[in-house]
C-alpha cells in the first residue's frame, strides 16, 4: 500500500514538473496577450492604471485577461497528449488566434453591444466602471466560448483556423442578440442608464448576463468537431433557450431574493450595488446549470 502510494505521488510529480513548459509557455501567451492590446489602444494602461487610477478601465483589463486565461485552457487540454514539442506549437498557435480574436471582439462590443455611446469617454474621460463591467463580462464570455472551441479536433492547421473563426463569429452573433433581447426586457434603457447616470449596478448585472452567455456557449462548443452545421444547430438552440431562462431567472431573483423591494428599482434609482452583484451571481449560476445540462445530455 506504502509502495503503490509513493509511487503515485512520484507519477504526479513527473507529470507536473513535465507540464511546466507548458504552463511558462501559456504565461507568456497571456503577458503577449496584455502587450498587444495595450499596443492596439489609444491609450496607455500603465498610465491609466497607476497614475491616474482609472477603474473603469482596470475592470476591462481583468476581463480581457481573465477572458484569455479561460481560452487558453482550451489549448492547453488540446496540448496534452502530444509530444512536448508538437504541444507547444499547438498551444502557440491557438494562443495567437485567441489573442486576435479577443481583441476583436471588444471592438465587437463597443460598436454593436454598447453601440449607443462612445465607449472611449466612458472609459477614458468620464471613468465609467459600469461601462467596464459590460466590456469585461463580454470579454470573459469570449474566452469561454474558444475555450470550448479550442478543445475540439480539426484534420489540419487550416481547418482549425476556418473552424475557430465560424463558431467565434457564432459566439460573437449570439452575445450582440442576447444584449439586444435584454436591453429590451430589462425594464429600463441600459444604455442610457449606464452612459447618463454611470450607473455601477447594471453595468454589473449586464456583464453577468453576458458571461451566463459564454458559460451556455461553452457547454456547447466544448469538444467542437469541425461538423459545424450540426454543432451550430446545437448552439443556437441552447442560446435560444439559454436566453429565456436567464431573462426569466431575472424575474425570479425579483421575486424571490428580493421579495420586500423591486429589484429595477434597487437597481436604477438606489444603484445598489448589492443588487446588482446578486444579479451577476444568478445569471452565471443559471448559466452554469444550463450549461451542466447541456454536458451531461448531449
Amino acid at each position: 500500500m506504502v509502495t503503490e502510494i509513493i509511487n503515485q505521488i512520484k507519477f504526479t510529480s513527473i507529470e507536473l514538473f513535465g507540464s511546466l513548459p507548458i504552463f511558462a509557455a501559456a504565461l507568456a501567451i497571456l503577458w503577449l496577450g496584455k502587450v498587444i492590446y495595450n499596443k492596439t489602444t489609444s491609450f496607455c494602461f500603465h498610465e491609466e492604471l497607476t497614475e491616474k487610477d482609472n477603474s473603469a478601465l482596470g475592470t476591462v483589463l481583468t476581463g480581457y485577461l481573465i477572458g484569455l486565461g479561460i481560452a487558453l485552457t482550451g489549448a492547453i487540454q488540446a496540448a496534452f497528449g502530444q509530444t512536448l514539442q508538437d504541444g507547444l506549437i499547438s498551444l502557440a498557435f491557438s494562443g495567437a488566434l485567441a489573442i486576435v480574436l479577443m481583441r476583436v471582439s471588444i471592438i465587437i462590443n463597443d460598436k454593436l453591444i454598447l453601440h449607443k455611446f462612445k465607449v472611449y469617454k466612458e472609459l477614458i474621460d468620464d471613468r465609467n466602471s459600469g461601462t467596464g463591467f459590460v466590456i469585461s463580462g463580454s470579454a470573459i464570455a469570449t474566452g469561454l466560448m474558444l475555450a470550448g472551441v479550442l478543445t475540439g479536433e480539426s484534420e489540419s492547421w487550416a481547418t482549425a483556423v476556418a473552424d475557430t473563426l465560424i463558431y467565434w463569429a457564432a459566439g460573437q452573433l449570439i452575445l450582440i442578440i442576447g444584449a439586444y433581447i435584454f436591453s429590451l426586457t430589462c425594464g429600463y434603457d441600459i444604455h442610457k442608464v449606464i452612459e447618463d447616470d454611470d450607473n455601477l449596478p447594471a453595468g454589473i448585472s449586464f456583464g453577468g448576463f453576458l458571461i451566463a452567455l459564454g458559460i451556455i456557449s461553452y457547454g456547447c462548443l466544448k469538444g467542437a468537431t469541425s461538423n459545424i452545421q450540426a454543432e451550430l444547430i446545437l448552439t443556437s438552440i441552447a442560446a435560444v433557450f439559454g436566453i429565456i431562462l436567464l431573462i426569466s431567472s431575472s424575474v425570479v431573483c425579483d421575486k424571490l431574493l428580493l421579495p420586500k423591494s423591486q429589484f429595477i428599482k434597487e437597481i436604477v434609482i438606489d444603484k445598489n450595488i448589492a443588487a446588482g452583484t446578486v444579479s451577476l451571481a444568478v445569471f452565471i449560476s443559471v448559466g452554469t446549470l444550463l450549461a451542466a445540462i447541456i454536458n451531461t445530455s448531449l
